[in-house]
């Protein structure tokens, strides 16, 4: 049995609006479930502000997870912050406060929070089953990389002075329990822009082969790299001559989203989310696939796989659109 520890480390990270990254180290005493981060502090407008999409959410550009362990270094986690929040809010069904639409000349108290979390079920308090077993590395490090004010908040800001509080939810195992044999599960982002016609293209490297693919997270964007849910009308999977998914229309993925992860629609009947598609491997033709240690998980198994051999083809309704990937996997 595993026995639950919670702590809020002493050390933070400030941002005041410039393009900075800072790197935190974090404890390697038990297993690491659940890194939670919380974001508040003031954003001082001078004039009527003209809000970037996403505004403080892209503030903090990307966050990553890495680790060194074995004498090898991996980047275990790496994510734009405006993705993880809405990856958050899919899977917790609701997302963290979020106060960003403040466009008026004054100082404005602000905040919103994202969970980096190591689990293969997110509502599942009791799963250390892919948890990482921060005890055995030498190095386990949060790594934020903070954009300009320009870019994250929006035009007039005079200045911005937040802090970012890092909290762990942990695990401790019994003496005679080891989670040494735990798989290292992933999440990794990558951008492919489309080339500049409509229809079909091909990505033969839009997902990274090797492992057992859980789901991905998609954001599409337009070529001016605004959210956008106008960039494809459907999408095909194949594993080798294999169809997985064929010409999903987007606008049913969107509905199979809000259905699967009871995500909220708005009044007027549309997705919240803009632009953002989950692409759910589990429960597929490979529902529970073992792992070396015995630990059967709902994906895709693509170990053995070479470069191409699983494609994604986009039916593109738009020129030089990009589609921006966060694969979630586990490995091992």
């Amino acid at each position: 049995m595993v026995l639950k520890n919670y702590r809020t480390l002493t050390a933070t990270q400030t941002y005041s609006g410039t393009a900075t990254t800072i790197v935190t180290d974090i404890p390697r005493d038990f297993l690491v479930q659940r890194i939670i981060l919380d974001f508040e502090g003031v954003t001082t407008l001078g004039g009527t502000s003209t809000q970037v999409t996403n505004p403080l959410l892209r503030n903090v550009k990307n966050i990553r997870v890495k680790a060194v362990g074995e004498g090898s270094s991996r980047t275990i986690v790496d994510i734009a912050g405006e993705d993880l929040y809405y990856m958050n809010l899919f899977d917790y069904g609701f997302g963290t406060a979020l106060d960003n639409t403040d466009t008026s000349a004054a100082a404005h108290t602000q905040m919103t929070g994202w969970t980096i979390d190591f689990r293969t079920s997110c509502l599942d308090p009791d799963d250390y089953s892919v948890a990482i077993p921060a005890y055995l590395l030498s190095t386990l490090q949060l790594e934020i990389e903070y954009d300009t004010s320009a870019n994250g908040y929006g035009t007039n800001v005079t200045s911005q002075s937040f802090t970012m509080t890092i909290s762990l939810v942990e695990g401790i195992p019994e003496p005679n329990e080891s989670c040494a044999s735990n798989p290292l599960q992933t999440l990794l982002q990558k951008t492919i822009t489309g080339d500049a016609s409509t229809g079909d293209e091909d990505f033969d490297t839009f997902f990274t082969v090797g492992s057992l693919i859980r789901r991905t997270f998609m954001l599409t964007s337009d070529s001016s790299a605004a959210p956008n849910d106008d960039e494809m009308a459907d999408f095909t999977i194949k594993s080798g001559q294999i169809p997985l998914m064929s010409s999903i229309n987007a606008n049913t993925q969107k509905t199979l989203n809000i259905q699967n992860y009871r995500i909220a629609e708005n009044p007027s009947g549309f997705f919240d989310v803009l632009g953002y598609y989950m692409i759910d491997f589990g429960n597929n033709r490979q529902p529970f696939v073992p792992t070396s240690s015995g630990l059967k998980i709902d994906g895709l198994s693509t170990v053995g796989y070479n470069v191409g051999d699983l494609l994604m083809t986009i039916n593109k309704t738009a020129t030089s659109g990009s589609f921006r990937r966060n694969q979630l996997s586990v490995e091992g």
